[in-house]
């Protein structure tokens, strides 16, 4: 178009620049417009509204121009042209501005609404996770415990009225009691997990490891426990820590088929972890099964329940690792990593350029 104007108009040099001048800066905006907007994922209704905007806009705008034309007879054709060329630029980038403006409200409105929905929507599961902790609590676990112990009185009882056939399934009852409550109380942590950020302080490793190798030798059945473990070892945990260690403990001795379990737990400090490794003497792992082994079961096929799961959730949630190092006919080794955390004793101990204002402090 402005090729065309610039042959037949080319005697009025002047107004022809004028008028180049007055509609380039609109014509620049429109392409840069229409660029922004081929750079938007919008949807095709969005942008079929911002086209309608433009086309409205255009017309209306052109046909007010064409009625004042008509009353005020432009002096020539040129000029004629011109002013359609000025109005037709200025309508398109005012709508095309008022097309985008309007896109990009709705959808900040859009995400606000989505946000809602989405804080509703986890308020309604944090909702129920609390009451499906309470329920697990206050329901399930103390059934569970409650069957636990009446199989347990009466399998070491002498009451003559259990027949010896029935103590079989009362060993069974009293086993699956017990599994039950267990996975309760690793649901429960789980649950807990997730419902407060973590808040980490210096945790001696060392007690941990006593108390629960400790809870293993008082089992019913015999475990021949073995522990290298040093006067302490701080890491970086909350109160969930015990739990990844009882289910590893538990499970070498659940899944070890000798008469008389054998487990063996090393702890080994460094400058910036402390590493753990829990050695059985059961059957081993097959190789099918390790690349899933801390994967959720949610079927409930799985030979290690909900256990090594936690397991590993909990490893990850205090930054740490925790791995088959080993395993087969004589046994299998899991090895968990933990980073290392000082106590103030031992940070008073180094000499150091800056004051530390935290309870511990990660080796770097």
């Amino acid at each position: 178009m402005l090729v065309g104007e610039w042959l037949f108009f080319a005697r009025d040099l002047t107004a022809m620049l004028l008028g180049t001048a007055l509609t380039l800066p609109l014509n620049v905006a429109i392409v840069f417009g229409g660029y922004w907007l081929s750079r938007r994922e919008y949807s095709f209704d969005r942008s079929l509204r911002i086209a309608a905007w433009v086309v409205a806009g255009v017309v209306l705008f052109t046909l007010m121009n064409l009625v004042l034309m008509a009353i005020i007879s432009p002096e020539s054709l040129w000029y004629a042209i011109g002013w359609l060329r000025w109005a037709i630029s200025t309508s398109a980038a005012i709508a095309l501005l008022i097309g985008i403006i309007e896109a990009r409200a709705i959808e900040r409105e859009v995400a606000a609404e989505q946000a809602t929905l989405e804080a509703e929507y986890v308020d309604a599961q944090r909702e129920w996770l609390d009451y499906l902790n309470a329920l697990l609590r206050h329901e399930v676990l103390n059934n569970a415990n409650v069957i636990s112990g009446y199989a347990s009185v009466l399998l070491e009882g002498e009451d003559e009225d259990v027949p010896e056939s029935s103590r079989d399934r009362l060993a069974v009852i009293h086993r699956q009691s017990r599994e039950m409550a267990d996975v309760v109380r690793d649901v429960r942590i789980l649950l807990e997990s997730l419902e407060e950020p973590p808040m980490f302080e210096a945790t001696d490793l060392s007690a941990v490891l006593k108390r629960e190798v400790e809870s293993l030798r008082n089992l019913p059945e015999e475990v021949d426990v073995e522990a290298s473990i040093p006067e302490s070892a701080f890491v970086r945990a909350d109160d969930l820590l015990p739990r990844l260690f009882s289910n590893l403990l538990a499970n070498a001795v659940e899944h070890n088929d000798s008469p008389t379990p054998r487990v063996r737990v090393t702890v080994e400090t460094g400058p910036e972890t402390v590493r753990v490794r829990i050695e059985d003497d059961g059957p081993g792992i097959p190789e099918g099964k390790l690349e899933r082994l801390f994967e959720r079961d949610i079927a409930g096929n799985g030979d290690h329940g909900i256990g090594l799961y936690l397991v590993r959730r909990l490893a990850d949630r205090y930054d740490g690792t925790v791995e088959v190092t080993a395993t087969g006919p004589e046994g299998t080794v899991f090895t968990v990593e933990l980073p290392r955390a000082r106590t103030d004793t031992e940070r008073s101990s180094v000499p150091s350029t800056s004051e530390a204002t935290g309870p511990i402090e990660a080796p770097q």
